[in-house]
């Protein structure tokens, strides 16, 4: 093999260095061999004549390149640890704001509440800025909850018919109150009619996505507006949420997606958020088998887009009844009452049962309950118990466990007991509705 100029100009030139000082010359190059790029390392040692004049070089050289390998792997890895603990001190660092911000709006408002002096105005501003710091803490529960049960693998799918053009609605009129207190505009394209936008997925997953998305471009945009929508592209369902924003700066376009990245990124320093909300959405993407992507341009906003599978359901939806009836079964009276109020001003007439054995009951004389909440810790006879002696006497009728309790076990416990879906509390009115029309489309609002 035949040796480049270079590295026999390199060689001479430790060569005439050993010759010159008289000691050992160590030197690694790269060398290009047989098609491939080899790291070698020459030793050259001087040896001496009995009069102490060097007379001879002896040259060794050894091909280095698996040790240089294998440094380059634990270099890497080690800056990759020492960047893995900074992000997730910076995270730590992020929750712990996280939770200590609403904590002192929950906890100082309502102290200031049991002052006597307080008129009705400033009360009904206190409560609502109590709720609105227990919602950011419920967030902030959620998003941790979520990103520790995809790091286990615990997240199931729950595919079923999903009205696509219906949950887009629904997160156009949620999000409309934010939006306008912002002096934005708000706009949602619909790609197919309502008959044709039924598609098999799990609308819960479907939901959030889309709602992490709205609510990052929100949080980041101060003029102009947000639009939110879908294309049919063949065999797949292209959504896209685009902003008037600040922009995400070219180096931070794939980074955003890391978890713990975001919490470092000067981006969001500025806003709140646990920043495990673009993760999150990556990862329940890819579960639905679709691909998560980025457009931005630093001042000039952003565009998300992800892609879906489009299955299409061959039914339309079912015609709604005049008037739907459900059954909440709880034994706490505040949450029967918050269901009740939940509810008001839909076309939907509610019965209530304190314990299972009054559901079981008021099921059997009430053949119009066409839905049943059902709590699952209660006297008497708890909701598992109940839920199966429904579902022996009608097992088509769809029953929501609804619980404090969220952990896997729970349930696939309810699940077992022959409940058809699960709700945890304190329970989002939009979740509900839309987990109602999922299971149930006669009931639709």
């Amino acid at each position: 093999m035949t040796l480049p100029l270079s590295v026999k100009f390199i060689f001479i030139d430790n060569l005439e260095h050993c010759v010159q000082e008289g000691k050992t010359i160590q030197y690694e190059e790269l060398i290009p061999f047989h098609g491939k790029q080899l790291w070698w390392e020459t030793t050259l040692n001087p040896v001496y004549n009995e009069v102490g004049h060097i007379y001879r070089i002896i040259g060794t050289s050894k091909n280095i390149t698996e040790q240089k390998e294998i440094l380059a792997e634990l270099t890497a890895a080690k800056e990759h640890a020492i960047e893995s603990d900074r992000l997730k001190s910076a995270f730590l660092a992020n929750i712990s704001h996280e939770i200590r911000t609403p904590m002192n709006g929950i906890l100082g408002f309502s102290a200031l509440l049991k002052e006597a002096d307080l008129s009705g105005e400033e009360q009904t501003e206190y409560v609502g800025l109590i709720e609105q710091s227990g919602q950011r803490m419920l967030n902030l529960i959620n998003d941790l909850i979520d990103i520790s049960r995809i790091e286990a693998g615990e997240t199931k799918l729950q595919i079923e018919p999903t009205p696509v053009n219906k949950v887009l609605r629904d997160l156009h009129a949620f999000f409309m109150p934010a939006i306008s207190k912002k002096k934005l505009q708000l706009h949602c394209t619909l790609g197919l009619p309502d008959t044709e936008s039924i598609i098999e997925t799990d609308s819960g997953k479907l939901t959030q996505i889309l709602t992490n998305l709205i609510q990052n471009a929100l949080k980041f945009t101060r003029t102009g507006g947000i639009d939110f929508g879908y294309t049919r592209q063949d065999t797949t369902l292209e959504f896209y949420v685009t902003d008037s924003g600040i922009g995400i700066p070219d180096e931070m376009l794939q980074k955003i997606f890391d978890r713990f990245r975001q919490v470092d990124n000067t981006l969001t320093r500025n806003h709140e958020g646990s920043g495990l909300g673009l993760s999150i959405t990556k990862a329940y993407v890819a579960m639905l088998g679709g691909k998560l992507s980025v457009q931005s341009r630093e001042g000039t906003g952003s565009t998300f887009t992800f892609t879906l599978p489009y299955n299409p359901q061959n039914s339309a939806l079912t015609t709604q009844h005049s008037e739907d009836c459900i059954l909440i079964v709880d034994d706490d009276d505040v949450s029967t009452l918050l269901l009740n109020k939940t509810f008001k001003g839909e076309n939907i007439t509610l019965l209530s049962a304190e314990n299972g054995m009054e559901a079981v009951e008021l099921v059997q004389h009430h053949p119009e309950i066409n839905l049943v909440l059902m709590d699952l810790q209660m006297p008497i006879m708890n909701g598992y118990e109940a839920t199966k002696l429904i579902k022996q006497q009608h097992p088509d009728l769809p029953i929501i466990a609804q619980s404090a309790y969220s952990s896997k076990e729970e349930k696939e416990k309810a699940r077992e007991a022959g409940c058809n879906s699960f709700i945890t509390k304190p329970i989002n009115k939009t979740e509900l509705l839309n987990l109602i029309t999922q299971l149930q489309p006669p009931l639709t609002p």
